[in-house]
């Protein structure tokens, strides 16, 4: 269950999403498709009741962590947890992509802004957050892409409960938007390897809120592993239709006033 109703998110997603075209679109850099693409996913798992934070004391030891690994995600990072109170929207507006900020184009670990973890090369947040749930009593969730699962570092990830230690508070959720930053991604037999490891594997549409309540419980009630969520996502969801699940954007946001007025027509309607 979530702490408010599904309507609600469901505003709240598309608020954020007209935010991440604003927010990028004034820096004039970020990586605008990824974070769409991410909104529900992440919204959902900090609006469900079991998850705990104080965004007045980001370091409070009852709180659940999520690790970023996908860091150029970030903004959707920065914008969801303004909402839940860690720091005022317009501090972000003012600060992102500005030197002396916590607001960089990759995570820079702050605990009082609620960010938990430093990320850039792909696949080092996987080891990270890991590597943390192991000593933490709470729910360690990390965010991961597509992209990530074609270094062998990040594959590697999957054989840690079978050859290290099994982390039964750990949850991996894969970004699978099928694209990065210039071709196709394909995770091929990646959920039955992770299978073959000890690991509980479900699959889920990351734009749908009930079903996504529905695998986030699922995940919390199993205790006996770690789980790994591929989460069935478009690169782009709500902004530019027409730039939806399409190569060529990686990185590139809207250069000009009609291109950006292109991207705020789409995430204005609500389309989860």
């Amino acid at each position: 269950m979530y702490r408010i109703p599904i309507s609600e998110l469901k505003v709240k997603a598309n608020q954020i999403r007209c935010d991440l075209v604003e927010l990028i679109y004034r820096a004039k850099s970020g990586h605008l498709d990824t974070s769409l693409s991410l909104v529900e996913v992440w919204l959902g798992l900090v609006y469900s009741d079991f998850f705990r934070f104080n965004p007045n004391d980001g370091a409070w030891e009852g709180r659940d962590v999520i690790f970023l690994s996908e860091g150029h995600a970030c903004p959707v990072q920065y914008l969801i947890n303004a909402d839940l109170g860690y720091f005022d929207k317009k501090t972000l507006f003012e600060g992102n992509r500005r030197p002396f900020t916590p607001f960089q184009g990759h995570t820079q670990r702050n605990l009082k802004y609620g960010l938990e973890n430093s990320n850039g090369s792909l696949g080092i947040g996987l080891w990270q957050a890991y590597g943390f749930a192991l000593e933490w009593q709470r729910y360690v969730f990390c965010i991961a892409g597509d992209g990530e699962f074609e270094e062998p570092s990040s594959i590697g990830l999957l054989a840690a409960p079978h050859l290290c230690k099994p982390a039964t508070n750990f949850t991996l959720l894969l970004n699978y938007n099928h694209l990065a930053q210039d071709a196709p991604v394909d995770i091929g037999p990646l959920a039955e390897v992770a299978k073959l490891y000890g690991w509980n594997v479900m699959e889920v549409d990351g734009h749908n809120f009930n079903a996504l309540d529905e695998v986030y419980q699922s995940a919390i009630a199993d205790t006996k592993h770690p789980k790994f969520i591929v989460c069935n996502t478009i690169k782009g969801k709500g902004g530019d239709p027409n730039k939806e699940g399409k190569l060529g954007y990686h990185g590139k946001p809207p250069s000009t006033e009609a291109e950006y007025q292109a991207y705020m027509d789409g995430c204005k309607k609500l389309q989860v």
